[in-house]
């Protein structure tokens, strides 16, 4: 057995969407498309905000485009509307999403052997319904959706069932997880389908998909050991 996965003290937290399931873009793409009734400049800019923005919970996403982008007075219940049809949108949309090559085969071979979490940014009640829908919440000790922010349920889930920082490491796909992990003092590994637009600094290890998960995570914990952090 290799080394990362003969430790059962060693933690995994995945994201979800770019992790999991190759749904990150059709979220973009729902956001983007409530704001196609908008001039072609605005347009670019909703989708530029939102190309650099993952894993940030909804409510702040569209705060920020229709303050800070489009300049329109932010109430509650403007807000809460975006969210209802964006989920609506989403909905129909994220039942056809494919896994993320080499994510089913990853939790399959590795579930029960080390403790296993997902950790999102989507509304947990609705993070839940598609888990279960889609027969993939058997995989993970625990399903954590938002609120609080990634940054806050990161060290909620540690502090929770005891785990070291050190030990655990989170697999996402935005700078948002990488955020998460370095405020949480965990390790990161990211998922960057383009490493030449990846969001995340030179020095952290990534992989094209879930089939070079295993040999990441190798990488990543003899770096961690070399380095005195495992």
């Amino acid at each position: 057995m290799s080394d990362f996965f003969a430790n059962p003290n060693n933690v995994l937290v995945f994201d979800f969407d770019g992790v999991i399931l190759d749904s990150a873009s059709l979220k973009r793409e729902a956001f983007a498309a409530l704001y196609d009734d908008q001039p072609e400049p605005l347009r670019r800019a909703v989708r530029a905000y939102l190309g650099r923005r993952g894993g940030q919970p909804r409510e702040v996403k569209f705060r920020h485009i229709e303050a800070h982008i489009l300049g329109r007075e932010v109430t509650d219940a403007s807000i809460n509307d975006l969210c209802r049809r964006f989920k609506v949108d989403v909905e129909r949309r994220i039942h056809e999403a494919p896994a993320i090559p080499g994510a089913l085969e990853f939790l399959a071979r590795h579930r029960g052997c080390l403790p296993i979490y997902l950790l999102s940014a989507t509304p947990e009640h609705e993070l839940r319904e598609i888990t279960d829908q889609r027969g993939l919440t058997h995989y993970f000790d625990e399903v954590i959706g938002s609120p609080p922010d990634k940054v806050t349920g990161l060290g909620h889930l540690l502090n929770r069932h005891g785990h070291r920082a050190p030990r655990t490491v989170m697999v996402g796909d935005s700078y948002n997880d990488y955020r998460a992990a370095r405020s949480n003092g965990t390790g990161f590994l990211g998922v960057t389908a383009d490493p030449a637009a990846s969001p995340f600094p030179s020095d952290v290890v990534t992989t094209h998909d879930l089939h070079g998960l295993e040999a990441a995570l190798e990488a990543w914990f003899h770096l961690a050991l070399a380095s005195g952090s495992a």
